[in-house]
C-alpha cells in the first residue's frame, strides 16, 4: 500500500501518465453496465476459479477479487465507508476462500465472493437498483435483466419488460493499452489512474484485516484455525 501510493505521489508530481492495469474495466462488458446502471443499491458478484499453483503466493483477495472490488467501486461512484470480510485458508497457505460485506456512503452495499478452490470457473455480477435487475456472465459476455415500466399492481407482468444486452467481443488488454497511448498523447486522465488503483488496494486491504481479525477470534475461541501467512 505504501508503494502504490508512493508511485502515485510521484507520477502526479512529475506530470506522467499513471494508469493501472485493472483489466476488467477496460472489457466491453463494464463499458456496457456502467451505461445502463443508474443509483445502484446491491451488488452480488462471484469470481471463482479451480485451484491452480498459479498465483498461490499471494491471498485470493488480491489473486482475484481485486478485479470485482475495483469494479464495482468504479460503478458505485461513491466512498467505501465499512468493510466486513470472512475467508480462510482452504488448499494453500493463504486465503483461498473470501466473502467479504463493502458498504459504500451512498447506501450501495455490495457483497463479493471469490475463491479459487472450486470445480468450474465463474465470474457472474448481479446488480439491483430501484426498478432495475440486471444479470451479467462476464465469461460469457451475456446482460440480461428486468425494468420496470409500469404499475405491476395494475398491468401485472406487462410491467415487468425483460431485457438483454449484446457484448461485443472485444480485446480487453488491445483497449487498455489503446487508452494509455490516448493519455499519453491527449493528457486525459486515465480511467484507472493511481488514486484508484490505490484505492481498490485499500479496500483490499481492509478485507484481509477484517479476514484475520475473525480467523484470530475463531483461534482463540476454539484453536482450530491458525491465521494465514503473510
Amino acid at each position: 500500500m505504501d508503494s502504490a501510493n508512493a508511485i502515485t505521489d510521484l507520477a502526479e508530481q512529475k506530470g506522467t501518465v499513471l494508469q493501472v492495469g485493472h483489466i476488467e474495466r477496460f472489457s466491453a462488458a463494464y463499458r456496457t453496465l456502467s451505461e445502463i446502471i443508474v443509483d445502484p443499491l446491491y451488488f452480488e458478484s462471484y469470481r471463482i476459479a479451480p485451484w491452480k499453483e498459479r498465483g498461490v503466493e499471494v491471498d485470493v483477495v488480491l489473486d482475484l477479487m481485486i478485479h470485482d472490488i475495483d469494479m464495482i467501486i468504479g460503478l458505485v461512484g461513491s466512498p467505501v465507508s465499512k468493510v466486513d470480510a470472512v475467508g480462510t485458508p482452504v488448499l494453500g497457505q493463504r486465503i483461498d476462500l473470501a466473502n467479504a460485506r463493502i458498504s459504500f456512503e451512498s447506501g450501495c452495499i455490495a457483497n463479493v465472493t471469490a475463491s479459487r478452490v472450486s470445480y468450474k470457473t465463474e465470474r457472474r455480477m448481479r446488480v439491483f437498483a430501484r426498478n432495475h435487475y440486471l444479470s451479467c456472465d462476464l465469461g460469457e459476455r451475456r446482460i440480461s435483466g428486468y425494468r420496470l415500466r409500469g404499475d405491476p399492481m395494475v398491468d401485472g407482468l406487462a410491467a415487468i419488460a425483460a431485457e438483454k444486452y449484446e457484448i461485443p467481443q472485444e480485446d480487453s488488454l488491445g483497449n487498455e493499452i489503446e487508452s494509455f497511448l490516448e493519455c499519453i498523447v491527449s493528457g486525459k486522465k486515465p480511467m484507472v489512474d493511481g488514486r484508484a488503483g490505490c484505492e481498490a488496494l485499500r479496500v483490499a486491504s481492509l478485507i484481509n484485516e477484517s479476514i484475520n481479525e475473525q480467523l484470530q477470534m475463531v483461534q482463540e475461541r476454539f484453536g482450530a484455525v491458525a491465521p494465514p501467512r503473510g
